[in-house]
């Protein structure tokens, strides 16, 4: 169901910056930035700002100009029963929840709104260590487009007014959850829905949240990331998978696909990456990493080279030639030469985080791999990856930074935090 409401009034927009985070994994969808955020930091050093949390959620924050944004789900006491049935053989309950899309001012963490988007029961229950507002919202500094998945879609202006809001019914998890993050290009808000049921790629109007097209893609859980990858003769959206395929962006053709279509119960959850025609896709149900090479005219891809991975939780990262990957989601970090495949470091266990799944990101030329218990190690790359620092906090982070400019921001259990360099007193 679309829900359309006419904005009469005028609100301010801001053209995305250089120095902006605004989607799942940056700009880029790449989880790189040239930033330079602190190398060392502590409840005392160089904190800027700690926010507090409502709820739970496992959504990155993203920023646009002076604003951060993030959503959250908080559980409002309400409770009933779940139906036992063939996909959920052992009681369970369900707890009512609000969903909450909240603006930080970026400069010292003040809130400055939180905008109600829906109340709702949920259809079924999500993993213990999952959320019901996991996917990452996206902003073309004008709007900030939030997904709650089986709880709706919703364009927001940058002062919190509901633009327009679609229902795309409920997606079927199996109880595992939901976390792919809307993406935008061209105009267009790209929507992976993939779960145990009827499975689509959509694009909606990002002005007005009309669909624009729909492609199915294989059913089973997808809670990765379409990218967009640059070719010759066009852009393509790749949807990486059990199934890696393409899509053309402005009519949803399917260019290409490698792999098999097959309904089942697996999950995907790491999103793939892109070093200019070379997409690198992560492995699904621990078995086959592959790096495929995207050809122009929507000709097939070609696979480069495959390779078996227990990459899982964390999505890849590309830079420099080099692949970095952890291990299932354990600290243990792997460096491969992205042409060839071969091994250039590890699988070599970190010194400070033992368990991650927020995916790590690279900036000003440093790996920032973020610790569920708090703790965030930061390493060089070259010319030897070696660590610099392993900084810890009170809180526990499983949704993946974000780096704007020279800040860094962690979305922990229960508190935002913004971290940058402190003059020195």
């Amino acid at each position: 169901m679309l829900l359309s409401i006419a904005l009469l009034c005028s609100f301010p927009t801001t053209t995305p910056g250089p120095d902006d985070w605004t989607g799942w994994r940056g700009p880029h969808g790449d989880g790189i930035t040239e930033g330079s955020p602190p190398i060392e930091w502590s409840e005392e050093k160089n904190v800027r700002w700690r926010a507090a949390l409502p709820g739970l959620g496992l959504s990155s924050p993203i920023v646009s100009g002076e604003r951060v944004f993030v959503t959250t789900a908080v559980p409002t006491g309400k409770k009933r029963a779940g139906v036992v049935s063939e996909t959920f053989r052992e009681p369970f309950e369900l707890e009512e929840q609000e969903f909450l899309v909240l603006a930080f001012a970026r400069a010292s963490g003040k809130e400055l709104w939180r905008k109600h988007v829906n109340q709702a029961m949920p259809h079924e229950p999500t993993h213990p260590t999952n959320s019901y507002a996991t996917p990452t919202p996206a902003t073309d500094g004008t709007r900030v487009y939030c997904s709650f998945g089986s709880f709706g879609l919703y364009a927001l202006t940058l002062t919190g007014e509901v633009a327009w809001q679609v229902d795309l019914g409920d997606l079927a998890s199996g109880g595992h959850g939901e976390g792919s993050s809307p993406l935008l290009h061209d105009g267009s808000l790209i929507v992976l829905w993939a779960h145990r049921g009827k499975s689509f790629l959509i694009a909606l109007d990002a002005a007005s949240g009309a669909e624009r097209w729909r492609t199915p893609v294989p059913e089973g859980n997808n809670c990765s990331t379409p990218i967009v990858v640059h070719v010759e003769g066009g852009d393509q959206i790749v949807v990486a998978g059990k199934r890696t395929m393409a899509c053309d962006p402005k009519t949803g053709k399917e260019l290409w696909s490698v792999g098999e279509w097959e309904s089942s119960g697996i999950t995907t959850m790491a999103s793939p990456v892109a070093l200019g025609e070379l997409v690198l896709v992560p492995s699904v149900d621990r078995v086959d990493m592959r790096a495929l090479v995207v050809l122009p005219e929507g000709e097939p891809a070609e696979v480069l080279w495959s390779k078996r991975s227990s990459d899982n939780i964390p999505s890849l990262l590309a830079f420099d030639q080099k692949l970095y990957f952890l291990k299932g989601d354990s600290g243990q970090l792997t460096v491969l030469d992205c042409a060839s495949g071969d091994v250039e470091y590890g699988p070599q266990r970190l010194s400070g985080v033992s368990e991650a799944w927020a995916s790590p990101v690279i900036a000003g030329g440093r790996l920032y791999v973020t610790g569920r218990d708090g703790k965030v190690e930061v390493l060089a790359l070259a010319p030897e990856v070696h660590t610099l620092a392993v900084n810890v906090l009170e809180d526990g982070f499983d949704a993946s930074p974000a780096v704007a400019g020279n800040e860094l921001f962690l979305r922990g259990k229960s508190r935002l935090f913004c971290l940058a360099e402190q003059a020195p007193k």
